[in-house]
């Protein structure tokens, strides 16, 4: 709503990690590369640490970038796994063909020990991400460990990145595990930003989106963010959109402590230290800062200040994809030319759900998890995609850690090495999430609501 006012070219305090807005400051390129490294080097188990909204998928996401293509990344976002759905998961997104439904451990176990000795002789290593690790059932930690101990006589065939809040510490520290916590051989603690930091992580992010402007945040406004955003990134971004919008509603040109104030007001963070009688003020502040906004957006001439130009911001992180042939994914009829938003959002659904429930392809590449509070985004994306591209999009409703998402995929292949070669040449409008491979079978798990439904009217 207000980038266009401010003359940004895209929304710079975005939730959903964008590799190409990568913060390097703060420690984080070099753990970045402290994680690459120990990757590479091949030994041990890693773990990394960072409380709640301090950055980890992002740079999660950057480090898969980061990999070299001889590197085969088995990432897994849901940690709520047994013994043998993390086998089988880790079989699946290693691209082992027809993993046993209803296979025993010992099954499970040579088909992928035989699979990593046959990636280690293509000169491959293997690496699995496990995020949110302090939520992972003891028992799966421990076959976790068990395939830590795969090795031939030199090296490991494969290695594990533990990344998780600081409760994956106190969960190591349970004896009935002390085996894998003995293993570990590299320990990183991702830091919040420190106050002298916050204003340089805002200016990057504002610069990475096409804002020359130093001075749209004032000094007295970002001393309240570091105060308030206590250096945790999800926090700031919270609060430097908020404040944004109430800038904007207010047609102003420059952010203030005034505003910051009242997108603090607005948020979560308010209820913090306040007494029970006043937690229920904020309430319906959003509301307003959005009707302030659509009026104001009216009434008033576009802003775009002297000095702000196009070009692609050059931001840290950013991974330069080899060239590779792309498979060709079967690609369903597209929508006729000049729908509606709405109309193609739901031809997009319909589409989805026939491509579900055929048995075509067992890969695709997630580019987007988008809130599905507000289907403008989604919309958007559909309509700022290119026609050819678009036949290739698919979307369904997903349910991550209780809270309501648009999945958006790209593509249907029958192998990981075709999901790998398209994933070089995705188009770029779709790289800006740190697009990644997932398994068929993975997302049908997800969709289920959607595939029981007989029409898009029941979509929440």
């Amino acid at each position: 709503m207000y980038c266009k006012y401010f003359g940004l070219r895209a929304h710079p305090f975005k939730i959903t990690p964008d590799t190409r807005l990568f913060y390097s400051g703060a420690r984080r390129g070099a753990i970045l590369d402290a994680l690459k490294y120990s990757i590479l080097s091949g030994e041990g188990i890693i773990k990394m640490v960072g409380e709640v909204g301090s950055g980890k998928t992002m740079l999660c996401r950057a480090l898969i970038q980061a990999l070299p293509l001889s590197v085969e990344v088995a990432y897994l976002a849901n940690p709520g796994l047994s013994r043998l759905e993390v086998l089988r998961a880790i079989s699946q997104e290693l691209g082992l063909a027809e993993v046993p439904v209803h296979g025993d451990r010992l099954e499970l176990l040579n088909r992928l020990h035989h699979h990593l000795i046959s990636l280690h002789g293509e000169g491959c290593r293997v690496v699995i991400i496990v995020e949110e690790a302090q939520a992972m059932p003891l028992e799966t930690l421990e076959e976790l460990r068990f395939l830590a101990n795969l090795e031939t006589r030199s090296e490991k065939l494969l290695q594990i990145l533990l990344i998780g809040q600081p409760e994956l510490d106190q969960r190591l520290a349970n004896p009935e595990i002390r085996q894998l916590r003995d293993r570990i051989t590299q320990n990183f603690t991702l830091p919040s930003l420190r106050r002298e930091e916050v204003g340089d992580y805002i200016r990057f992010r504002l610069h990475a989106v096409g804002c020359s402007r130093v001075d749209l945040f004032s000094p007295a406004a970002l001393r309240l963010l570091a105060a308030r955003g206590r250096g945790l990134l999800r926090r700031l971004h919270i609060l430097a959109d908020k404040a944004l919008l109430a800038a904007y509603a207010e047609g102003s040109l420059h952010v203030t402590r005034a505003h910051v104030r009242r997108a603090v007001k607005d948020s979560e963070y308010a209820r913090e230290g306040r007494a029970p009688a006043r937690r229920f003020l904020p309430a319906g502040i959003g509301l307003a800062f959005a009707l302030a906004g659509l009026m104001s957006y009216a009434v008033t001439p576009v802003f775009k200040a002297s000095g702000v130009s196009d070009p692609q911001p050059d931001v840290a992180g950013t991974r330069h994809e080899p060239a590779a042939t792309a498979a060709k994914a079967k690609q369903p009829e597209a929508e006729p030319v000049g729908l509606a938003p709405g109309e193609l959002l739901a031809g997009r659904i319909s589409h989805t759900r026939e491509w579900l429930s055929s048995a075509r392809g067992k890969y695709t590449i997630q580019i987007a998890l988008i809130q599905n509070q507000d289907p403008s985004a989604l919309e958007n994306l559909l309509a700022q995609s290119d026609p050819k591209a678009l036949r290739q999009l698919y979307i369904y409703p997903a349910d991550i850690r209780g809270s309501k998402h648009w999945s958006v995929v790209y593509g249907s292949y029958p192998d990981f090495a075709s999901a790998r070669a398209a994933l070089a040449e995705i188009p770029a409008d779709f790289r800006a999430n740190g697009p990644f491979i997932r398994s068929l079978r993975s997302i049908r798990k997800e969709a289920v609501p959607l595939l029981a439904l007989a029409g898009t009217e029941q979509m929440p």
